[in-house]
């Protein structure tokens, strides 16, 4: 008998199901067979990492079974898995892309688990998604949004702001995944400005010495975001749950710019301890391990690797009980400033 597939809502995570009583979407949204609706982000991965903005707790699910994505006025999908997708009822290509339309079904794996049907292709729309299942979310179409008598959303070049009637409460940035309670209802933002990071435009590798890395680093280090460069193109990584494996590889790049800032050769530059570094972050060796290669992944799905001396595994070495970030092209800019090794001390 074939089991039924299961979509997990993470509201400590990327994404929440919608159930349909209270929810009417006006951008980009698939419904589950079992029911929910699921506001698409411009780039949307769907599987069974729980990384994924929709988790299917299935072993024949891929960890990154599919990607959605907008691009050019239309929902693309494209498979990423070993177990293939369906679009009503008809096999696609891998690693081809295929145009979605309203009234499409999807389907994972196998034609007799989870479809999901594509109920709105319009562009996608930051929103507050109401953790209240009852009470309805809050779409973010203008630059300036009245939540209610107090409370107003301010979009100031790509990042929303609250700012308040009240005189003496100050006005402060909220990202994507900050929870807003507005009276007795909490909300959760998802954003989904239109990234550089698309299928059609990621970087592409034939070797390492191709890439450059970008850190963007809030003053506080809260705030950590990567792009990651080739000559045509970009792609960023970012999110305030991957926090932790920025911040992780944050300290590995700091290592090799003081490292070669020192005169380190090649061969020795940028090796750190797991144990020293564990340390540093204050986590165990294993778990320092588990970000090591969930990191490797985020990386492999940002650049089309296509030659094996340009492998994730040469970038992000680990060996010996050591790691490193295997590169000279780093830039790491902390606020407004972009740092030099002196600045680390």
């Amino acid at each position: 008998m074939t089991s039924t597939r299961k979509v997990i809502s993470h509201y400590s995570k990327n994404n929440i199901a919608l159930q349909k009583p209270t929810f009417t979407p006006v951008a980009g949204t698939l419904l589950s067979s079992s029911g929910h609706y699921i506001p698409l982000r411009q780039y949307h991965t769907v599987g069974r990492s729980s990384d994924c903005h929709t988790h299917i707790s299935n072993d024949d699910v891929s960890r990154i079974h599919a990607i959605i994505f907008w691009q050019d006025t239309k929902w693309h999908i494209e498979d990423k898995s070993t177990n293939g997708v369906w679009v009503n009822g008809q096999k696609i290509l891998k690693a081809q892309t295929y145009s979605l339309q309203v009234n499409d079904r999807i389907a994972l794996s196998s034609k007799a688990g989870e479809s999901f049907k594509i109920i709105n292709n319009n562009a996608p729309c930051d929103i507050l998604l109401s953790m209240d299942l009852k009470k309805p979310s809050i779409y973010l179409s203008d630059t300036e949004i009245s939540i209610d008598e107090d409370i107003h959303l301010v979009n100031k070049n790509g990042y929303w702001y609250t700012t308040y009637a009240a005189a003496h409460k100050k006005s402060k940035q909220i990202q994507d995944g900050s929870l807003l309670r507005v009276k007795n209802n909490l909300y959760r933002l998802q954003t989904n400005q239109v990234e550089h990071h698309t299928l059609e435009n990621k970087p592409i590798a034939s070797s390492i010495n191709d890439l450059t890395f970008r850190f963007e680093v809030s003053e506080d280090e809260e705030d950590i975001r990567l792009f990651i460069s080739d000559l045509k193109s970009t792609s960023v990584i970012k999110g305030s749950r991957i926090q932790g494996l920025l911040y992780l590889l944050l300290c590995l790049a700091r290592q090799s710019s003081i490292d070669l800032t020192h005169g380190y050769s090649k061969s020795h530059y940028g090796w750190i301890s797991v144990d020293n570094l564990s340390i540093s972050l204050g986590i165990e060796p294993d778990n320092t391990r588990i970000r090591l290669h969930r990191l490797r992944d985020r990386i492999r799905n940002a650049v089309s690797f296509n030659d094996a001396d340009a492998d994730v595994r040469q970038l992000l070495q680990l060996q010996n009980n050591e790691v490193r970030l295997n590169t000279t092209n780093i830039v790491i800019v902390k606020g407004s400033k972009t740092e030099t090794a002196l600045s680390y001390h």
